[in-house]
This record gives structure tokens, sequence and C-alpha cells, in this order.
């Protein structure tokens, strides 16, 4: 082995990679796929000698053929296999190529099955690429849109929305034939919305794939939701519930019976919640048995039930079978309509733990919701013994964060709630977080435990502005106290919570 390459001890500290700014022109030096495959980007020159992060410094085959493609003496630095793919995939140029494809619409006239259908094709690789390219960048869904004049990929990561790809309006109809085939979806039906699922292998990651296709008047529309089965089901500590309400619900779910609602708008993590209730749930002399729309993640040791409504197997008619099952846990994937709402409120007043979900904006209108599906108030009042109501919110990038002068504005915003403080947490901006300042997300929660004279309340028809008044002088706090306490701790910013909580006028 060449003794110009620097070895350095296995046990040497890992280096921050975040804190450097890598020369574009650097990048040229180590090809991407190279980069990819030995977890390896340059980071400096010096005197001749190029400062690699590597995530195993003893990988002397990989140094050594960087000597020979750059002709320069390697000094290696460890660094986490991690944050060198993120770095990868932030700062090299992206693998998405539109090689193969005419930009001519006159040109372009080949038929999207048979294309789509070719693996010689140039559709193949782009496509893969669009999506290699969204889970590398920890996107939770990516959107194909249809545009008068093009068509654009975007990918959502940490709740925002951004451009991946402007694509040409020809090579359109090719790229939704594809993505219609990896998900088992009928290619020559254009007219109305079809719903798929596709699962991608790499290695031994394995990713989920649930694809949504809606007409639109440019052409069909392409919602792909990423589950990454490597994430792995989050515990309810990972959700950061304020100490009194972690303790309050794990005495919910000790309960034998009753119902657990969780409520928020659609992508607030309320099924990421409920698989970490039934984690905690799991053991083996429980019967658990769910019933969900789709089936998002598969636990071991729990009976899920997928609802086809094509076939008559609803929430409702999966619910009164399961209920004949023995279960002591029952979880319905969403309370949807009056029918499903009373099979599951009758279950949890009969010997059933039930936990499902509701879509509404706070804890307490859960309860008129219901009301408003036609359950009577007396079997509201019995059966529920808590709805958490949650949201999610970005964090901080931890890499770039910094403690700023809280400015009159916030200081007036946090003072309307009882809460002061000098500095904020807030991102300058770093490689790590894209320069946004914030990355990855976490909940903020309110809990609404139904005590004995909040029954009486619910019996008697009581307002949600009386039951809001009656638990707030109770202690509750609400989404946007959680939120705010939140902020002090310097965990999100005030604007994160103003974006998700209405403050009230």
């Amino acid at each position: 082995m060449s003794k110009k390459i620097r070895r350095t001890s296995e046990r040497k500290e890992m280096i921050d990679l975040f804190t450097h700014t890598i020369d574009k022109e650097l990048l040229d030096l180590v090809p991407r796929k190279f980069a990819k495959e030995h977890s390896v980007i340059p980071l400096e020159i010096k005197h001749n000698r190029l400062v690699v992060a590597i995530s195993n410094p003893r990988n002397y085959v990989a140094l050594n053929d960087l000597r020979l493609k750059t002709g320069m003496q390697i000094e290696p630095q460890r660094a986490s296999e991690a944050d060198i793919q993120q770095l990868i995939v932030r700062d090299y140029p992206s693998d998405i190529s539109l090689d193969g494809f005419s930009t001519d619409e006159e040109v372009i006239s080949f038929s999207g099955a048979s294309e789509a259908a070719n693996q010689d094709s140039p559709v193949i690789k782009l496509v893969n690429n669009l999506l290699q390219d969204a889970i590398d960048r920890r996107a939770s869904d990516i959107h194909f849109d249809p545009q008068e004049k093009y068509m654009v990929a975007r990918i959502r990561t940490d709740g925002e929305l951004c451009e991946l790809k402007r694509l040409p309006k020809n090579i359109q109809s090719v790229v939704i034939s594809r993505l219609k085939i990896i998900s088992s979806l009928d290619i020559t039906e254009t007219r109305v919305p079809q719903d798929g699922r596709a699962v991608l292998k790499n290695g031994s990651r394995i990713v989920d794939l649930r694809v949504s296709i809606l007409p639109t008047i440019h052409g069909e529309k392409v919602v792909i939701r990423i589950l990454d089965r490597s994430v792995g089901i989050r515990k309810l500590e990972d959700f950061r519930f304020q100490a009194d309400n972690l303790r309050a619900m794990r005495k919910l779910l000790k309960q034998p019976h009753g119902i657990i609602l969780v409520t928020g708008p659609t992508g607030s993590g309320k099924s990421s919640t409920l698989y970490a209730a039934l984690s905690e749930l799991n053991t083996t002399n429980v019967n658990i048995i769910t019933v969900e729309d789709p089936v998002e993640y598969q636990l071991e040791g729990i009976n899920q039930v997928a609802v086809n409504s094509a076939i008559g197997l609803t929430f409702a008619t999966g619910l009164r079978s399961i209920l004949r099952q023995d279960p002591n846990v029952v979880m319905v994937g969403e309370i949807r309509d009056g029918e499903t709402a009373e099979i599951a409120i009758r279950a949890s007043m009969t010997g059933h733990l039930v936990l499902s979900t509701i879509h509404t904006n706070d804890s307490v209108s859960t309860v008129s919701r219901l009301v408003d599906m036609g359950v009577d108030p007396f079997l509201v009042a019995n059966s529920v013994g808590g709805i958490l109501s949650q949201r999610l919110v970005r964090t901080v990038c931890s890499a770039c964060t910094t403690d700023e002068p809280i400015s009159d504005r916030e200081a007036a915003i946090l003072a309307e709630y009882d809460l002061h403080t000098r500095f904020l947490a807030k991102g300058k901006g770093c490689a790590k977080c894209n320069f946004t300042g914030y990355q990855g997300r976490m909940a903020i929660q309110e809990l609404l435990v139904i005590t004995t004279e909040l029954r009486k309340m619910i019996t008697a028809n009581a307002t949600n502005e009386e039951l809001s008044d009656y638990v707030a002088k109770n202690g509750m706090k609400f989404l946007i106290n959680d939120g705010f306490e939140k902020v002090i701790a310097g965990y999100t910013t005030i604007e994160e919570i103003l974006k998700v909580v209405a403050m009230e006028a």
C-alpha cells in the first residue's frame, strides 16, 4: 500500500462536515458515483494534499484510487456516513438527466406504453433517478404536476414543497405511463382517478410508494407518498410530548376500554402517533387488530386489515368483523362517517380499547364533530377517554442554530401567553439544512382528558366555547401554548407555530 496516503486512526473523533464550505471545483475531482459508493467527499486542498471526509478512513482501496485519480496525496478525515451522503445529495449536481429525450414536440411521437415497457428507454432512468433523488433528500412526497407548457417534479421535505426538475411537455405521457406501470395501474385509462402502490428495493433498504393519479385540464397529476421502512416505528418519546401529556397519554393507553382519538389535518402525523401507541401495547398477551386505508407500516405481531371499498370492505364492515375476532385493542384508521363512529364508540363501551383518528381542528371541537355525525352525546361522554390534537412544525437546524435577540413583535406575541425570554433560537442556514435554517419536524400537541365533570357537560350538550373555557381554567395547554413553550426551549420558531395554529383574536 502506498505510503503517500495519510492513515488516520479509526478512533479519531469525527469532524463536523457542516462547518465546511465545499468549493464546487473540488467536486469535479471525485465523481458523484464514486463518492456515493465509498461515502467520501472532498473538503479542501492543502499543499498538494487533498483533504477528504470519509466514513471509513481505513478504506485504503478507495483512498488509493483517489490518489491515482487526482495525482495528489490524500488526507482522510473521519465523518458520519449519513452526513457525507447528505452533502453529496446537496452539493453534487443532480443525477437526473434528460439525455435521450427530444424537446422537439414534432420529433417525439412514441407511445407511452411501448416506450415505458422498453427497458433501454431513457424514461426508465429518468423516473428511477427522480424517485431516488427524492428519497435521498428525505422527501415525504413527490409531485408530478402537469402545466400548459411543461411538467414539473416537486418534492415535499419537512412539510415544504420545492421544485426538483422541470420536464418538457412532450415527455409527460411517457413519464406518467412509467409511473403507472411500476404501481400496477391501467396505462390506458386517463379519465378517472387511480390509486396504486409500489415497492422499491435498494440493497437492504425497502421503500413503499403510495401512488395517486388525478386527471386535470393539462393532463394527469401524480402524487407519490414515500414511506421508508428503514425509518421504523417511532416511540411516543420521539414526539416530544410535554411531560404531563406523556404521562396522561400512557395512563389512557393502560385503560382496559374506551376510545382514544388523534385529531388534526392531513399530514399532521396522526397515523405515526397511533403506530407509536400500538407499539407500546403490542405484547404477546394482547390481541391487536387494525383496519386501515391503506396499511402504511406493517407491524409484527399485529393483525392488520386493509380497507377495500371495491368489494365492500369499508371501515364499518371491517370493524364489525374485527369485533368477532376477540380483540383487546382495535385501531380504526379513520372515523369518516356516523356509522363507523357509532360502531367504534359502542365497541369501546363493551370492553375494547379503541384507537382512531378524525379530522377536526382541535381536541374540543372533536366532541361536537362526533355529535354532528349522529352519535348521542351520552355515548360520546361515556366512551371517549381522551382526544389528542397535534400539528407538525419544522425544527431549527442543529448545525447552524444560533441565539438571536428577541424582536419587539416576538416579545409581544409571547407575552400574550405569559412567556418571556431575551433570546430565541434560529437557524442561520447551512448545507445540512439546504440553507433553510430548519431540519426535521416535531409535533406540538394538546391532550384533552375526559374527566367526570366534562362528561356531565358533554351529556348536557355544552358548547365548544363552554368546554374550552372549562379546560383552560383547569390548566389544559392548547396547541399554541405547547408550541410557544417549545419555541422558548429552542426547538422551533414563532413563525412555524403561527403557520399551523391561529392566534386568538
